[in-house]
């Protein structure tokens, strides 16, 4: 049986390596691996060049769109590509090249470019291209997860090719579109209630957790957190709390992106109630950019304040700004619900009241929401003073967490 992972940026590459790594040296799968941006260098140490592959190895399939390809991904290559992020650049401007190429043969070159400059990347969806990809390779099971552009699109070429699917949803069930892959995996029996009652006939819902919570507790457990303080030089003894800023995007009430705020309008806000708190308790701020984002935009914050970090990836670990950390402050990542699963308190938080938060399960406990910065600021006031005085108590996640969820997934696919 041929197995066909397709996942974008580091996140969902690694919920898909939990199940790849699992199964690639058995009898029963062959396995391919299209990681597409960062998350290609995620995983490009732990297989080899047969196995996993890059939208770029796949150029020979668009040789007569090759020329467009190129010129479109130079052109939107200066705006997207991370020069330090590792990622090759003939990746990015192939990977960018063939997706607004693919808007351009649906919409037409000037409303591609008016769709890309209000949504950016996120007005992507090459379903046309993934299909030629999907084509290719003829896999018995495509495996993905729910990022809304390549991902997305190789879910929609599936459904056409009659490929069986299986959709490892990340967290909560709040996509757009609503998941429809034949078996959609998800987090417990809160979110399968949920999606139960919106996915379509044909779809198959299962609480069996999710693959790379499991992994990540596990490697946070196994950081010295004193040792990896002590090379930071950050005391002991002090609170440490983890700034994790991400891309602002604002959803309509069906979840669908509407645009990206500019980050300094929510940035901004942030840092200057760590200064104010700072002048009440004694705490470290670490800021730990996602691997995607430039580390110097924030730099315009640091300045001047002593008790505040930057680190980049390669300096400070996912697994270690968990581990080290007491608090967790983002507005919707990730690391808010892989820190609670390490008994860390984490305050996922809005920059408006008035907007739709996209995430309602961060909303109520284990985590402590903030509808805008006033809350904040009063929530991580009580909290660093519950701190200081030994007061805090780590967060109940007995009906959040499934454990497992690896072995699900791989004797629902041996039902293939």
């Amino acid at each position: 049986m041929k197995l066909l992972f397709v996942a974008y940026g580091g996140g969902h590459m690694r919920l898909l390596h939990q199940i790849a790594q699992k199964v690639i040296n058995t009898t029963d799968f062959s396995v391919k691996i299209i990681a597409l941006t960062t998350g290609y260098l995620d995983v490009k140490n732990f297989y080899n060049k047969e196995v996993l592959k890059r939208p770029f190895d796949y150029k020979d399939l668009f040789h007569e769109e090759l020329e467009k390809i190129r010129s479109y991904g130079s052109q939107l290559l200066p705006e997207n590509h991370n020069p330090v992020s590792g990622l090759e650049e003939e990746d990015s401007i192939f990977y960018l090249g063939m997706s607004f190429n693919d808007l351009v043969v649906e919409h037409g070159e000037e409303e591609a470019w008016k769709m890309y400059n209000e949504k950016k990347r996120h007005a992507f969806l090459p379903k046309r291209s993934m299909k030629k990809i999907l084509e290719q390779e003829s896999p018995d099971i495509l495996l993905t997860t729910t990022s809304p552009k390549c991902e997305l699109a190789s879910l929609l070429a599936s459904k056409e090719l009659k490929i069986p699917s299986i959709q490892i949803i990340d967290l909560f069930g709040d996509n757009y579109p609503i998941p429809f892959a034949d078996h959609i995996v998800v987090l417990n029996e809160d979110v399968k209630q949920k999606l139960d009652s919106k996915v379509g006939d044909n779809s198959k819902v299962h609480a069996f957790g999710q693959p790379v919570f499991d992994y990540t507790v596990s490697q946070v457990e196994e950081v010295d957190k004193n040792a990896v303080r002590k090379r930071l030089g950050i005391s002991l003894e002090k609170p440490v709390l983890l700034f994790s800023p991400s891309r602002y995007l604002i959803y309509s009430n069906d979840r669908s992106i509407l645009k990206e705020l500019d980050h300094h309008l929510v940035n901004e806000p942030v840092f200057k109630i760590f200064k104010e708190l700072r002048k009440k308790y004694e705490f470290n701020v670490i800021v730990r950019p996602h691997p995607n984002d430039r580390a110097d935009k924030f730099s315009m914050y640091i300045e001047d304040n002593e008790f505040i970090e930057l680190y980049k990836n390669e300096d400070l670990s996912l697994y270690e700004s968990i581990s080290v950390s007491d608090f967790v402050v983002a507005y919707n990542s990730t690391i808010l619900i892989e820190s609670a699963l390490c008994g860390k308190i984490s305050f996922p938080h809005n920059y408006d009241q008035k907007e739709v938060y996209h995430w309602p399960e961060l909303m109520k406990s284990p985590f402590v929401y903030s509808s805008n910065f006033k809350n904040l600021k009063n929530n991580l006031d009580n909290v660093l003073e519950k701190s200081l005085k030994n007061r805090i108590e780590n967060p109940n996640l007995s009906n959040f967490y499934n454990k497992g969820a690896v072995d699900k997934v791989i004797n629902l696919i041996k039902q293939k």
